[in-house]
């Protein structure tokens, strides 16, 4: 058999024309006859007693079929992390954006003016809204089973740690902070839910996870969890905010309520009023060093928010505390952190998942440990990175890495130390400065913890006599591009055209349960089980050409979809054909199951939890206006060992879209809250980069084979955005001389940093003089 075809090529995506055309069909673009629109009422307060909910006014409505209240839907509590959700709030509100009352009318009109009727009387309890005084003694509690206000807490060590300290040449100390951020979908939640009079529900959720978001609900609904179906439909984004939903809930007790089907479709301000954004953190971080610049301890400690209720934050804590002793060999660690309730809306996990946050801090202060010992940036890291085959100091395994050659080729394409040089002749706190700067990063292929079952996919091949093929798996398209590069590893087992594959959307009645797409695993997991369901599908195709041509199946020369004995030869979908008419029209059905050799972490959170990792190596320069505080990334390079890449256009696509969102994190996006209240809850007043933000882009993709990922691939999406703060972080000081450590670096921040840092410069006061 010749080698790939369709592996490699930076084919378009599959679903593009669909999406350009509008005929792809999204959750408010789906109706269904009888069906019902809901709205939602929330809490009035961010915190409070709540005594009743006065509906009576709202069921006159003309329209209106039913409005729930707590009393109407099963009472129980229960949650993906912590029994801290509720589908309708009962005797206690904790956020404004709490779920108090649900309305299923024949019109979107009618079901807002029932809202709008719907009144609750609610005794207006202290509220907290800072993760670090909620900790506090005598702070106003948010879950009376929950003493102090801890939602979550994470430890971790390794070695020990203050005896390195004392060994260290230089301690390096510092605390940053990060923010809020909106994910800025294109595609606000939505959600469909039918209920059938056997007891069964089919709920049309863009969900990630929809196998574990079944048990979720399941539990939730007091049902098993094969009365639901869940159906994944096209999802217009989500970069970690649709996994569990309460909204799902919400319209399945509306459409047994009503017996009808009943949508869920919030708007942009609803959608980012009540959004679950990425939660802020605090981070107090120490780092040991020897004179020689070898990193010998590390510790911190980590304060973030995770709302009134618990989504998917506790994970990113764990993360935000040791995940970077993958990255780094730092021999001696300690992590501490805490999750606090406040009286806000919950937050939850976005793209980057903690490594980004905590590698924005620790990139920062690595370039100050190369600055004080007088160490180039890149030698410091090259010293201290972890290389392909060790295993570090949490038990994960190294089994491919060129972040070596990653540094050493971004260093070469940005020219950096030409262009350093020059910076630091420039460097000032007056007018337009120039800057660079370096930050590395990597991430997982998939984490074994999600799931207690089992990690890996499984995938099933269909190919029809016309040689038309679907695959199905239970890791859905988010709008990735994991369509596409299925389709390409599909077709290279088959010897068919990506024209001629449909990957079936998620349906919890005909896919393979899966983990679900999340922790940068489809194209490593899904991938790996696509490639063994064609190879399966092709050895049955195989035998019986080789039956029909009375050869062996080791015989047979396959040329792109062209399959040869000899001067005979049939096309795919020909053997197709000769199939299905041998086997009385049944279809060609390949299995394939993807079994990693990962680890479940023991007690002590040690052990290899992902099958492979990638990582990066950034260099960003921006110009820093210092009259306004206003700075710009003007070039950005990007180098990435991502294994094999499957699909030149796409994983350049991922790249470009990881370093716009980090620009946007960096300089401008923050979601606004103000006592428990999101105050920029609409795309002009929380600005997220346009074309004209965005910088030259350059980026290059190292020559590197991953074991363990399909054709030798591995995850690309969020090590992309992990090191984007922390490089233009770096890049704004080496412009000024300043350490900016919180984000965002906004021009009000950057501006008092300036205006701080001149008021103390004699350097500035003579440059006055002389003026």
């Amino acid at each position: 058999m010749s080698g790939p075809a369709w592996v490699g090529q930076g084919i378009p995506q599959v679903d593009m024309l669909d999406k350009l055309r509008g005929s792809t069909k999204y959750i408010a673009d789906i109706s269904v006859s009888g069906m019902l629109h809901a709205v939602i009422v929330r809490s009035p307060v961010a915190h409070g007693r709540l005594h009743a909910v006065d509906v009576d006014r709202a069921k006159k409505v003309p329209g209106v079929r039913a409005v729930l209240t707590s009393a109407d839907t099963p009472h129980r509590f229960f949650g993906p992390h912590a029994n801290d959700w509720e589908i309708l709030a009962s005797e206690k509100v904790r956020s404004f954006g709490d779920e108090i009352a649900a309305i299923a009318a024949t019109t979107l009109d009618a079901a807002r003016e029932a809202a709008a009727l719907v009144t609750a009387t609610v005794e207006e309890l202290p509220a907290v809204f800072d993760a670090r005084e909620a900790l506090r003694d005598g702070a106003p509690t948010v879950w009376e089973d929950r003493p102090g206000n801890v939602a979550n807490s994470f430890q971790i060590s390794r070695g020990n740690v203050e005896e390195a300290f004392a060994k260290a040449d230089l301690v390096v100390t510092d605390r940053y902070s990060t923010n809020q951020i909106y994910h800025a979908y294109l595609e606000p939640i939505g959600v469909m839910a039918e209920y059938h009079p056997s007891g069964s529900y089919t709920l049309t959720v863009p969900s990630h996870i929809p196998y574990k978001a079944r048990l979720t609900y399941a539990g939730a609904l007091g049902v098993r969890p094969d009365q639901i179906r869940i159906v994944v439909p096209p999802i217009g984004g989500s970069f970690g905010a649709k996994y569990e939903m309460i909204e799902p809930l919400i319209a399945a007790v509306l459409a047994r309520d009503t017996g009808r089907p009943v949508r869920l479709v919030y708007d942009r301000e609803e959608d980012a009023l009540i959004a679950r954004s990425r939660p802020p953190f605090w981070f107090h971080h120490r780092i040991g060093v020897t004179a020689e610049g070898m990193f010998i301890a590390r510790e911190t400690e980590v304060v973030g928010t995770a709302g009134s209720r618990v989504f998917w934050s506790p994970a990113v804590l764990a993360t935000a505390i040791h995940r970077v002793d993958s990255l780094y060999n730092f021999h001696n660690m300690a992590g501490t952190g805490a999750l606090a309730y406040t009286n806000e809306a919950p937050t939850t996990c976005m793209r980057g998942f903690g490594n980004a946050e905590s590698l924005f801090g620790i990139e920062q202060m690595i370039d100050e440990i190369g600055e004080k010992l007088g160490i180039d940036p890149v030698e410091l890291r090259q010293r201290n990175a972890v290389r392909e085959g060790e295993t570090t100091l949490h038990g994960w395994h190294i089994s491919s890495s060129k972040l070596p050659e990653c540094l050493e080729r971004v260093k070469e394409v940005s020219d950096l130390d030409n262009q350093r040089r020059e910076t630091r002749k420039q460097r000032g706190l007056t007018g337009v400065r120039r800057g660079i700067g370096v930050a590395i990063a990597h991430h997982v292929s998939g984490y074994r913890p999600i799931l207690a079952d089992y990690d890996g996919s499984s995938a099933i091949v269909h190919a029809t006599s016309g040689g038309r093929v679907t695959l199905f798996v239970g890791e859905p398209d988010i709008g990735q591009g994991q369509a596409t590069v299925l389709s390409q590893l599909a077709c290279d087992e088959l010897g068919c055209s990506p024209d001629d594959v449909n990957l079936q959307g998620v349906d919890s009645a005909l896919s393979p349960d899966a983990v679900g797409t999340l922790a940068s695993r489809a194209t490593t997991m899904a991938g790996n089980a696509v490639v063994a369901a064609a190879r399966s599908a092709r050895q049955k195709l195989d035998a019986l050409l080789a039956d029909h041509w009375r050869t062996t199946p080791d015989r047979l020369h396959r040329e792109g979809e062209v399959v040869h004995f000899g001067e005979q030869s049939l096309t795919f979908r020909e053997s197709m054909a000769l199939y299905a008419a041998s086997n009385c029209g049944l279809p060609l059905l390949g299995e394939g199951v993807h079994r990693p050799a990962t680890q479940m972490p023991d007690k002590d959170k040690y052990g290899n939890p992902s099958a492979a990792y990638p990582f990066a190596a950034h260099v960003a320069e921006v110009e820093v206006d210092c009259d306004s505080g206003q700075i710009r990334v003007t070039r950005y390079w990007a180098v990435h060992d991502s294994g094999t890449i499957l699909n030149p256009s796409t994983a350049r696509g991922q790249v470009v879209g990881a370093i716009a969102q980090g620009v946007g994190w960096a300089l401008m996006e923050d979601v606004k809250v103000d006592l428990g209240r999101v105050r920029n809850p609409n795309f002009l007043d929380y600005r997220i980069p346009g074309s004209g933000d965005m910088p030259e882009t350059y980026v290059e993709f190292v020559d590197a084979y991953e074991p363990n990922g399909p054709h030798g691939a591995k995850s690309l999406a969020e090590a992309a955005i992990n090191p984007v703060t922390a490089a233009i972080a770096n890049a704004f000081h080496d412009a000024t001389g300043i350490r900016c450590h919180d984000l965002p670096l906004a021009p009000e921040r950057i501006w008092e940093l300036l205006t701080g840092a001149r008021a103390q410069s004699p350097a500035h006061d003579a440059e006055e003089a002389l003026i």
